[in-house]
């Protein structure tokens, strides 16, 4: 221990006598560990924490799967009832569905996050109150008004007072009992927005079978004991087997029940470019450790003489090795420290204006493990740059250093070897980074120049909750939208206003099946289906989706008209005869065959298709209805407004909240925002890593081309004599310019063909990540390959420049 602190102080006095090397090798460092910690804190929260519920490793989601559009659908409310009483492989089940929940009685009214949830829910997560109960099995009776809140709104709203517990919150008009309130690290599995939960109540006609397929609610589920989610997915996919053979008419041929760990529902949409993140920031530090072991192998090189003196005095070469280890790993910790400082900014900054959509934002921070990471990470790297230019002097000749004095010898040519094969290694990662960043930042850019099928800017959407204990019938909520959309559009500012039951890129959306007159579906094949929205007559116009034949909806397509609907070009092209117009088709829901009671309903226009999800969704068939022909589905009473407005669209939202007001005081509005911006935040995870691989790109190139530029400059010192010799012997400047640009492309040459190779099998894993662009786009390919070779010239002519100015006098007589 005293031989390695000796060591250590030895190796900072040398450090101190050269701020430039070392200033140059712990910021190489730092940026290199620093990238590696500020993405492993994120892969560390959302990928490796564990979730905050008991024993989260058992709990499970249920989704009703269709391969054949391969999307996953929630569960239904006879479903819920089948997979909890008739299944052995869960210890617990519980649903949720969505409950806007207006709060009035304190001020401004609010729109609040809430969850109808069954009583089992907290129990199934394993989570405990902060104060009060659960939620219980027996709340579920109907008219049981009791609620749980969230710590936040606890805080926010009641004060903080213990004495909440048995106070009466008015939500939608009615009076909950406030029987809970969860700790502030509980966030709901399925909205970490939620801050209300009010127990659900599910009627004998909701639990019927027939509605085996009206999927709206999200399952947890907690395992027995020593049964792994294999052994539940294979129960469960028999018993979608068993579903289907008692009640054929009740699914669709490929439907079936899956099973997913709840760890892979939150993280399994981001897992993948995490890891692709994780990726590129190792290749980051590797080539930061291949040129700072550069940097040291040419500092050993210039301290051979001194070495092999202290040798020849008595030092042993392991004890010379052991130094040259502590200096390396000296240099790694003090970068590490340093890049500890730039993740704890990098995170911050991403915690700050990070998509949304990443899970557990929020608790994204440098942590004991990320710290540990990052000790880890700087010794690894300390011995890994450091070993090389231990090795090197372990196999020199250290007496015949002495004799050659500053010369060179044999082992200065076989350093140069190594430097020259780690610029190589260097010049391939760079390669294999620079075209995966190239890839997703083209792929990123074809995705933004994709139309979304309407008009974006100048949209302002908002939504509406009518409570339903004074808008208890459907007539009075065609009665408020009826007067709010013409009041809206009175509001100085406001081009136009519509409402839909589902605003697009709003985070829902809604899909069901139905049948065509006329249609019969292949052998073994989905009868149609696609996405179902209701409208009023103004929002086609507001949103500007452009009508294609017929007509759009009008004040007469309400409940004593006949019943209508419009279409889009993905529904004509999947479900009506080629060349047939549209206009006059009938459509149904219901059961197939038609009967005497089959209500029909008439295509009257057909409209573009619009994106829904997100700009890289496939297209899925579109069927519009009236709002007010809606009856009997209390759809009306939570709608989503768009209004197009002349100016700014935030500029007008007093003005419409005020328009609301008027018709209703105790509405709130909620989900503000512009059509922009909810475009924008569809995109938001794409544009992250983009952005960050072409950042660590750039940062990569920037290193390998400073790798090239020291290996080239020190290769100049070191031949000043022969260049001398050849300039004196009648070389041209010229001659001795393309002498060391061609050595140094050379080295570039060969790491652009490795970086190809590896380039080309690596970018593959991009498959999923990108958006219209091959994983081998031969344009990405060469734009890559120009710019480094572009580079790698640059690096290259300043020492090649400087070789040229060598004076063939001087050289000779400092020889």
């Amino acid at each position: 221990m005293d031989a390695i602190l000796q060591d250590a102080r030895y190796a900072c006095r040398r450090l101190r006598q050269a701020p430039g090397f070392t200033l140059v090798v712990v910021l190489t460092l730092a940026l290199g560990i620093g990238a590696n910690s500020a993405i492993f804190s994120v892969v560390n929260t959302v990928l490796l924490a564990p979730l905050p519920y008991r024993d989260p490793g058992r709990l499970v989601t249920i989704y009703h799967y269709y391969p054949v559009q391969q999307m996953q659908a929630p569960v239904s409310a006879p479903g819920y009832q089948d997979y909890r009483d008739r299944t052995h492989s869960f210890a617990s089940v519980a649903v949720e569905s969505g409950w806007r929940a207006n709060i009035t009685g304190a001020g401004e009214p609010q729109a609040l996050v809430g969850k109808k949830v069954t009583g089992s829910f907290f129990t199934t997560l394993g989570v405990t109150p902060l104060l009060g109960r659960a939620l219980l099995p027996d709340d579920e009776a109907v008219h049981g008004h009791v609620v749980v809140i969230s710590d936040g709104l606890w805080l926010r709203d009641f004060g903080g007072e213990p004495g909440v517990i048995g106070r009466t919150a008015t939500l939608n008009g009615e009076g909950y009992q406030i029987v809970g309130v969860m700790p502030a690290s509980f966030v709901d599995p399925w909205t970490t927005t939620a801050e209300v939960w009010a127990p659900m109540s599910l009627t004998p006609a909701q639990l019927s079978t027939n509605n085996y397929t009206n999927e709206y609610l999200n399952l947890t589920a907690r395992l027995k004991p020593g049964v792994p989610v294999s052994t539940a997915a294979a129960e469960m996919t028999a018993f979608a087997s068993q579903l289907k053979r008692a009640a054929p008419a009740n699914f669709s041929a490929d439907w079936t029940l899956q099973v997913v760990s709840m760890a892979d529902v939150q993280t399994g949409k981001i897992r993948p470019a995490l890891l692709l993140l994780l990726g590129a920031v190792g290749f980051v530090l590797l080539i930061a450790c291949a040129n700072v072991a550069n940097l040291l192998l040419a500092r050993a090189a210039s301290r051979t003489r001194e070495v092999a003196v202290r040798t020849a005095l008595g030092a042993r070469p392991r004890d010379l090795v052991r130094q040259l280890l502590v200096e390396s790993l000296i240099l790694s910790l003090v970068g590490a420290a340093v890049g500890l400082v730039i993740a704890y900014a990098s995170v911050k900054a991403l915690v700050t204006a990070g998509p949304a959509n990443i899970p557990r934002v929020g608790e994204i921070a440098i942590d004991g493990r990320v710290a540990l990471f990052t000790l880890a990470i700087a010794l690894m790297t300390g011995a890994v740059f450091g070993l090389v230019p231990a090795a090197q002097l372990w196999r020199t000749n250290l007496q015949g250093a002495l004799k050659d004095g500053s010369r060179g010898g044999t082992h200065d040519r076989a350093g140069q070897r190594v430097r020259k094969s780690l610029v190589v290694a260097e010049v391939a990662l760079a390669l294999t980074l620079l075209t995966g960043g190239g890839l997703l930042l083209k792929s990123f850019a074809k995705l933004a120049q994709v139309s979304p099928g309407f008009t974006s800017y100048h949209v302002l959407t908002f939504g509406v909750a009518l409570p339903a204990a004074r808008y208890r019938s459907d007539t009075t909520s065609i009665a408020f939208w009826d007067a709010l959309l013409p009041a809206l559009s009175r509001v100085p500012g406001v081009e136009s206003a519509g409402a839909t039951s589902v605003v697009p890129f709003g985070g829902n959306w809604a899909t069901t099946s139905y049948n065509v007159e006329g249609y019969t579906p292949p052998p073994h094949a989905n009868g149609p289906w696609g996405d179902v929205r209701l409208i009023t007559p103004g929002f086609l116009h507001a949103m500007e989706i452009p009508l294609l034949k017929g007509r759009q909806f009008a004040a007469s397509d309400d409940a004593h008209g006949s019943l209508v609907a419009v279409v889009d070009q993905e529904f004509v092209k999947h479900y009506l005869p080629a060349g047939a117009n549209p206009i006059g088709h009938r459509l149904f829901f219901g059961n197939f065959p038609a009967d005497s009671t089959t209500q029909y309903i008439t295509i009257v226009g057909v409209v573009a298709h619009t994106k829904h999800e997100s700009l890289d969704a496939a297209p899925r068939p579109q069927l519009y209805t009236p709002v007010a022909q809606s009856l009997g589905n209390n759809a009306p009473n939570r709608l989503d407004v768009v209004v197009r407005t002349t100016g700014d669209p935030l500029a007008v939202v007093p003005a419409l909240r005020a328009a609301v007001h008027a018709l209703d005081r105790d509405l709130p509005i909620s989900k503000v925002a512009t059509l922009d911006d909810l475009i924008a935040q569809s995109m938001a995870q794409r544009r992250l890593s983009a952005l960050l691989l072409g950042i660590f790109s750039g940062l990569a190139l920037l290193l390998a081309s400073l790798g090239l530029y020291g290996v080239m400059a020190y290769a100049v010192a070191q031949r000043t004599r022969e260049m001398g010799v050849r300039v004196a012997l009648g070389a041209s400047r010229q001659n001795v310019l393309g002498l060391v640009v061609r050595q140094g492309m050379a080295l570039a040459a060969i790491g652009t063909v490795i970086g190809l190779v590896g380039a080309l099998a690596v970018t593959r894993l991009l498959g999923t990540q990108l958006y219209d662009v091959s994983p081998t786009d031969p344009a990405t390919f060469a734009g890559v390959t120009l710019l480094l070779v572009v580079v790698a010239i640059v690096a290259t002519l300043v020492p090649a420049l400087r070789a040229t100015r060598v004076d063939p006098v001087i050289a000779l007589r400092q020889e």
